[in-house]
C-alpha cells in the first residue's frame, strides 16, 4: 500500500509540473502515469481524454498490459502447480491489479486465498506438534513445506533458524555421547589388558590394548603399555630360544 501511494505522489507531482510548464496534455498525462508502471491508469486516462490520436498508443500499451497479465497467471499456475501458494497467489494479484475486471482470476484468487489460510493452519498445527514431542528429524520437513507454502512469513524464518540451533545442539549432543561411549569402551579394554598383563597373559592383553588402539589411535597411554608388553614378549621369547638351544 505504501508502494502505491509514493507511486500515485510522484505520478501527481509529474503531472503538476507538466501543468505549471502549460504543456501538460492527455497524452502527457498518460504518459507519465505509464512511466511510473500504471498501464491500467495510463489506458484509462487516454480513454477519458476522448482523443482519437491516441488510439495507436492505447492499442500498443493494451498489448503490453494483456503480455504482462499473461505472464502473471503463466507464472502463477506454475507456482501453484509446485505447491508454492502464496507465491502464486501474488502473482494471480498482481495480475488482477493490471486487470480489475477478470471476474474468473478474481474467483481464483479468493479460493486461492482461503486454500492459503487453510493449509497454513495444518501445516502449522503438524509442525507444532512434532516440535512440542522433541521430534527434530520430523520437524525439518514439517517446517519446510510451511516455507514452500509461504516463503513470505517472517515467524517461520525465525523459527527456521531456531530449528537449525535445535538440530546442530542435537547433533553435537549425539557427537558427545558416542565419543564418551567410545572413550568408555577404550577404558574397559584397556583396564581388561591390564588385568591380563599382571597374569602374565601378554598375548592376551596385547590384543586387548591393540583392540584399544584402534579406537582411540592418538592414545600415548595405550601405545606405551603395547610397547612394554612387546618388549616383554620379545625378552620372553628370547630366553626361551636360548633354553631350547642350549638344550
Amino acid at each position: 500500500m505504501t508502494s502505491r501511494l509514493a507511486r500515485a505522489a510522484a505520478v501527481w507531482l509529474a503531472v503538476g509540473a507538466l501543468g505549471i510548464a502549460g504543456c501538460a496534455s492527455p497524452g502527457e498525462y498518460g504518459e507519465v502515469l505509464y512511466r511510473e508502471g500504471d498501464l491500467r491508469g495510463a489506458i484509462d486516462s487516454w480513454r477519458a481524454a476522448d482523443a482519437s490520436g491516441l488510439a495507436p498508443r492505447i492499442a500498443v500499451v493494451e498489448k503490453e498490459l494483456a503480455a504482462s497479465v499473461a505472464s502473471y497467471i503463466g507464472a502463477a499456475r506454475d507456482l501453484e502447480r509446485d505447491g508454492r501458494l502464496a507465491e502464486a497467489l501474488l502473482n494471480y494479484r498482481l495480475a488482477l491489479e493490471l486487470q480489475p475486471d477478470d471476474a474468473e482470476n478474481l474467483a481464483h484468487v479468493q479460493q486461492l486465498a482461503r486454500e492459503v489460510v487453510a493449509q497454513r493452519a495444518a501445516l502449522l498445527e503438524a509442525y507444532r506438534e512434532v516440535r512440542t514431542r522433541g521430534d527434530l528429524a520430523a520437524a525439518e520437513p514439517a517446517l519446510a513445506k510451511l516455507r514452500r507454502l509461504d516463503p513470505f512469513e517472517p515467524a517461520y524464518q525465525s523459527e527456521e533458524l531456531r530449528l537449525r540451533s535445535a538440530i546442530e545442539d542435537e547433533q553435537r549432543a549425539r557427537r558427545e555421547r558416542i565419543r564418551a561411549a567410545r572413550m568408555a569402551q577404550v577404558e574397559s579394554l584397556v583396564e581388561a589388558g591390564r588385568t591380563a598383563f599382571g597374569d602374565e597373559k601378554l598375548e592376551t592383553a596385547l590384543d586387548l590394548w591393540r583392540r584399544a588402539l584402534l579406537i582411540d589411535p592418538e592414545n600415548e597411554r595405550i601405545q606405551a603399555y603395547i610397547a612394554r608388553a612387546e618388549r616383554q614378549l620379545e625378552t620372553l621369547e628370547q630366553l626361551r630360544a636360548e633354553r631350547d638351544g642350549g638344550a
